[in-house]
């Protein structure tokens, strides 16, 4: 009977077995659709023991000596590199691309456009300097223009704003991520220490929050004896055993725009991602975006600086009483050439004429004007030394204003101009200015030419029927500004277009090849870790055949032992 009760420890061993096979299987097949899942097989292995009639050792059975989960540590690193380069790369595309969209190019709405119809009127004007039309027309493609560099400015400034909002969601998602797997590790390291086998759930939900954290931060893990992760961070933890650091945003204020920093959050260290989309939103909105912003300053700068240096030494079909700068300095008995005095163009040394002239009997009185700015002697020229010099031509007076602007003004019935300046002081200090502002967010049209278009200086001698300053107002065009390094507006303009359509193009290219690398990892994870439905159907058969043969198996040895039993009873 001992005999026999080793045929049914193999039979019993083989149905135990088998059960627990299938059982693996149908966790195979459940779990198909869960991508953080791992594939777990069953370690089978013979029991030793057992022996035949015939006296030999043929074994007790079969037994289920533990499961394997399909995993491979290097594949999963790769995956998760793979998945922050994507996600980084996706994230810049879609800043570059929305740029690209905001500019609207080749469009009769673009700035370049804005910027033609502005400088073609001023050489229709050059012929017929009296005409209201097209003056009325230069009026309109001004504000269309100074509209332009506002909108601009504003949907530049409000990527900026929802990058920022981006960063905020992002770290505070990474940082229950974080929490999370602190958690899983305390945990894993109970459920192993108890010896029973790997915890695979709590492992595959952790393996599924590190690839999802891999998306907003470059990550390195690095797995303990115990089983729990360590997370790094450019070589920084952010998760140490069953503790986060945390992470945090600090708000910043840079150049005028708030600006989010990602940080630790228990000692406020700085978070210097390399890859993942924080570090792919804070590229996108410190180089791209931001970039931008300070090239269309730039340009808008330049482009308020040429026209107002024309419009300041020319005259309109009635010159001006009165005439004032619309930018203040900070100290009137500063040297003008200071860099602290809040001055948005530079003065150089140099000088300017001056006109005054009678309305009634057409006496005119020109005067050179000296702007000592060459260090020398130390008597520069200051805010105050120009309004007194000014102010001791006849027929004029001038002084500074109590906001600290320059203010020229001609004796009743008179009249008073400028018709050069080799200084740069008329346009820095913004006298007889055509635009107001000097920045793509601050440019306006002055109130002046809104409300008066013959103010427009077309001559530049004062006579009706002069239109050699539009000409030059025409030739701004073409003819380049120290302020963009010897390009035109229009140059300038084209080069800060082609950089984004340059930035978004090469951004498709790095997606396009992280996209591909992503991919590549993804489908050698599921190699190594995916449920293929196939291969479980043909173990499902095979399980389940070897558990019927087990039972098979069993019933005749059962049917044996009845027939030993009525023999010896």
């Amino acid at each position: 009977m001992s005999i026999l009760g080793a045929s049914f420890q193999i039979g019993r061993s083989a149905l135990a077995t088998y059960q627990s096979a299938l059982a693996v299987t149908g966790q195979n097949i459940a779990n198909v659709g869960n991508p953080d899942y791992a594939r777990q097989s069953g370690r089978l292995a013979t029991l030793d023991g057992g022996l035949t009639p015939s006296g030999h050792q043929v074994g007790a059975g079969v037994r289920m000596t533990g499961l394997v989960r399909n995993f491979d540590a290097a594949v999963e690193n790769r995956l998760r590199v793979a998945l922050g380069a994507r996600s980084g790369a996706e994230t810049s595309q879609q800043a570059w691309l929305q740029t690209e969209s905001l500019y609207n190019e080749l469009t009769d709405a673009d700035l370049s456009t804005q910027l033609n119809n502005f400088f073609n009127a001023f050489a229709t004007l050059e012929i017929n300097p009296q005409d209201a039309s097209t003056r009325s027309l230069i009026r309109s493609s001004a504000e269309n223009v100074a509209g332009e560099f506002q909108r601009l400015h504003k949907g530049l400034v409000s990527q900026v704003e929802d990058l920022n909002v981006r960063v905020g969601q992002a770290v505070d998602r990474a940082d229950d991520i974080a929490g999370e797997i602190a958690n899983l590790n305390k945990l894993i390291i109970t459920e192993e220490s108890r010896g029973v086998g790997v915890a695979s759930a709590l492992r595959d939900r952790r393996d599924g929050l590190l690839r999802e954290l891999s998306e907003y931060l470059d990550i390195q893990v690095r797995e303990t004896a115990n089983g729990a992760v360590n997370v790094y961070v450019n070589s920084d933890p952010l998760i140490e055993a069953g503790r986060s650091r945390g992470l945090k945003t600090e708000l910043r204020l840079e150049d005028g725009l708030e600006i989010f920093q990602v940080r630790f959050t228990d000692n406020n260290g700085l978070v210097r991602a390399r890859d993942g989309l924080i570090a792919g939103v804070v590229d996108a909105r410190d180089n791209a975006i931001r970039g931008q912003i300070s090239a269309l300053d730039g340009v808008a700068r330049a482009f308020i600086g040429e026209v107002n240096r024309v419009q300041s030494t020319g005259v309109g079909l009635n010159a001006q009483q009165s005439l004032s700068g619309v930018h203040a300095v900070r100290d009137a008995n500063a040297v003008l050439s200071d860099p602290t005095l809040g001055l948005p163009y530079p003065i150089s040394n140099g000088v300017m004429i001056v006109h005054v002239r009678n309305a009634q009997t057409g006496q005119e009185t020109t005067r050179q004007i000296e702007v000592d700015l060459d260090g020398l002697n130390g008597d520069d020229t200051t805010l105050a030394d120009l309004a007194a010099a000014l102010d001791g031509v006849p027929g004029l007076s001038a002084g500074v204003t109590t906001d600290l602007r320059l203010q020229v003004t001609a004796d009743a019935g008179s009249e008073v101009w400028f018709s050069e300046d080799t200084s740069g002081a008329l346009t820095a200090l913004g006298v007889g200015a055509f635009f107001e502002g000097d920045s793509a967010s601050t440019i306006n049209l002055h109130d002046s030419i809104r409300n008066n278009v013959s103010l427009i200086a077309a001559s530049a001698n004062g006579a009706a029927a002069d239109g050699a300053n539009a000409g030059r107002f025409a030739l701004l065009q073409r003819d380049g500004t120290a302020l963009l390094n010897g390009r035109t507006v229009q140059q300038a303009q084209a080069d800060m277009f082609s950089t984004v359509a340059v930035g978004a193009a090469n951004a498709q290219v790095r997606y396009d090849a992280a996209d591909a690398v992503y991919s590549s990892m993804l489908a050698q994870r599921e190699a190594v870790s995916g449920v293929s439905l196939d291969e479980e159907a043909i173990n499902l058969s095979k399980f389940q055949t070897a558990f019927q043969g087990a039972a098979r198996y069993l019933s005749a040895i059962d049917r044996l032992a009845d027939d030993v039993l009525a023999l010896v009873s």
